[in-house]
């Protein structure tokens, strides 16, 4: 029994691992993986499913596994569609470990789970702990089978045992597996995000570009400089560099949605990329952007000094035949130019 447990246990934590260690070090692969997300991840579910089954422990013809747990976490960071196609897929493997009387449970549990597991997640997502939320959705997943058997098999003296087991190991590795996740997405958001602005860095705005790219899809590129930040270095200290760099950024990321993402690719140099938007909305809030920034007052944010106004630059692109990447970044660096040269504190469009 405790074998087939400990076998369990590591069969998820490795899974585990294996899954958030492959999205930190492959995040190109993973961002192709993220459009077709439902389809790969419920096979990877299904997989790890089969082998928690494969080490089950099997008494008096009952499998009892931590395949309960697996369906708790999926639903919570997955969500529905992957959890009721894994779910579906591992209820039809299970049939050929055998047709006899613990069949029926087997079919109620996962027909169960698909009907109830999505409303339930909706309730527990208004709760603001995420480790009570996967508490709730472990004990569920875990009580209807406990349930079941106790209906259909009628031998509650021996599942009391086995489940007691259950309930303590899925909770101690409710704890185990969240704190793995949490510490692997910060792993990955130091990797790949600026430790000041906490923006996304050079390596992701890249990688964005890439799938863009890859996909033809029509899109805009901006590159935007902060006028005269060597001044602001210069003339009082990295300090105030710093509180400068911030407040664009918060400029930037008050723009950021689906279809608009922002980066530093640089010292004071910022991008945004813009996704399947009208050219002359793109512009509209660029100008927005460029606008907001000069309305900055940095004076408020220091004890003394006159720190001269906040202004950008900004060079964009709009990107509608596909070649080298770099000529992207050519095309609206040449147009950042271009607004420097013409007096700085404006938006101009290269060809």
């Amino acid at each position: 029994m405790f074998i087939s447990i400990l076998a369990n246990m590591s069969i998820l934590l490795v899974s585990l691992y294996g899954y958030l260690s492959y999205y930190v070090n492959y995040n190109k692969f993973h961002s192709f993986l993220k459009d077709q997300g439902t389809f790969f991840n419920s096979i990877f579910v299904t997989i790890v499913g089969i082998f928690l089954l494969y080490f089950a422990i099997e008494i008096g013809g009952a499998r009892y596994d931590l395949r309960f747990l697996l369906l708790a976490f999926t639903v919570k960071y997955f969500g529905n569609k992957v959890t009721i196609t894994s779910t579906l897929l591992l209820m039809v493997i299970r049939l050929f470990w055998g047709i006899d009387n613990h069949t029926p449970i087997a079919i109620c549990y996962s027909v169960l789970l698909v009907f109830t597991l999505p409303m339930l997640k909706y309730i527990v997502s208004k709760i603001n702990s995420d480790i009570i939320q996967l508490l709730i959705l472990n004990y569920y997943c875990l009580l209807i089978g406990n349930f079941l058997n106790a209906i259909i098999i009628k031998n509650p003296l021996r599942d009391i045992n086995i489940y007691l087991h259950l309930y303590v190991i899925s909770t101690i590795l409710v704890f185990v597996l969240y704190y793995m996740i949490n510490d692997i997405k910060k792993m990955q958001k130091k990797a790949t995000h600026d430790y000041l602005t906490k923006m996304k860095n050079r390596s992701e705005f890249q990688a964005k570009l890439e799938v863009l790219q890859k996909k033809k899809k029509i899109f805009s590129l901006a590159i935007l400089d902060i006028d005269y930040f060597k001044v602001f270095n210069d003339s009082f200290n990295h300090l105030v560099g710093d509180l400068v760099l911030l407040e664009v950024s918060k400029v930037l990321l008050s723009f950021e949605g689906n279809k608009i993402n922002c980066y530093r690719i640089g010292g004071e140099e910022f991008s945004l990329v813009f996704e399947e938007i009208n050219f002359v909305e793109v512009e509209n809030k660029l100008e927005k952007i460029r606008l907001a920034v000069q309305k900055i007052n940095i004076d408020e944010m220091l004890l003394d000094g006159e720190v001269r106004g906040i202004t950008v630059s900004i060079g964009i692109s709009h990107i509608k035949i596909f070649s080298n990447i770099e000529n992207y970044i050519s095309s609206a660096d040449d147009a950042l130019y271009k607004a420097k040269e013409n007096g700085r504190n404006q938006l101009v469009v290269g060809k």
